[in-house]
């Protein structure tokens, strides 16, 4: 782990926080830190994982500076490893729970939706803001939200890059509670230790998986397919 990461673990709940100071952009080393903070807990056996944001944000999404510099490589290791980030957050063995301390934007918003549990407060904003500054979203990032979004909310939130905060975003399906906003990770550790103590491991794993298989095998097929869909980009 780096600076920007920190783990801590109590009564078998581990909470990973991000915080680089800013808007905890999704670049390759933050994508590291996460998880390796992530490898800890499977190490510490940790019946279930908070992953939260800065008192400022959840996540602004990918490093943007990585996609201008030019280097093909680069933008395509960056997009991959955030997916394959998404992937294993929907897979994780125990329950992950995410506290969205503020905004979560573009890569930030799909990470949210890979958690089992999300928890925001009443300036939470959700969106997917790709088709606003010029990109195209990714497949395996669309698979996402049409997996955790109502038909609606995925149109809106896709091809019309819609804002959604508070109670609408409870209703789209990008959060599951609300509460204030120094609540966030209070309440998010507090549906942890509850999940941590009442569920059984492996039939909550299995579980999810059989449940989410379709939409992980077309997230899967987004990240396999990501080189010829950014040439072709």
């Amino acid at each position: 782990m780096t600076g920007t990461v920190s783990y801590d673990l109590a009564d078998s709940v581990a909470t990973v926080t991000l915080d680089d100071g800013k808007v905890n952009v999704l670049g390759p080393a933050m994508q590291a830190a996460i998880n390796d903070a992530l490898d800890r807990a499977e190490a510490d056996k940790a019946k279930a994982v908070v992953l939260a944001g800065n008192s400022r944000v959840f996540s602004g999404g990918f490093d943007l500076g990585v996609f201008q510099s030019g280097d093909a490589a680069a933008a395509l290791g960056m997009l991959s490893g955030g997916f394959e980030l998404s992937v294993r957050t929907l897979t994780f063995p125990v329950p992950v729970i995410i506290a969205a301390t503020g905004p979560a934007i573009a890569m930030g918003s799909f990470l949210l939706l890979s958690g089992d549990h999300r928890v925001g407060q009443p300036k939470t904003r959700c969106q997917a803001i790709e088709v606003a500054i010029g990109m195209t979203i990714p497949i395996a990032a669309l698979e996402i939200m049409r997996a955790r979004l109502t038909p609606a909310a995925f149109e809106r939130s896709a091809a019309l890059a819609s804002t959604y905060v508070g109670d609408d975003a409870v209703a789209a399906g990008w959060l599951d509670e609300i509460v204030e906003a120094d609540q966030v990770l209070t309440r998010a550790q507090q549906v942890a230790a509850e999940a941590a103590t009442t569920l059984h491991a492996g039939a909550h794993l299995a579980t999810k998986l059989k449940a989410r298989k379709y939409a992980l095998d077309a997230i899967r097929a987004g990240i396999d397919g990501l080189a010829t869909e950014f040439t072709l980009g």
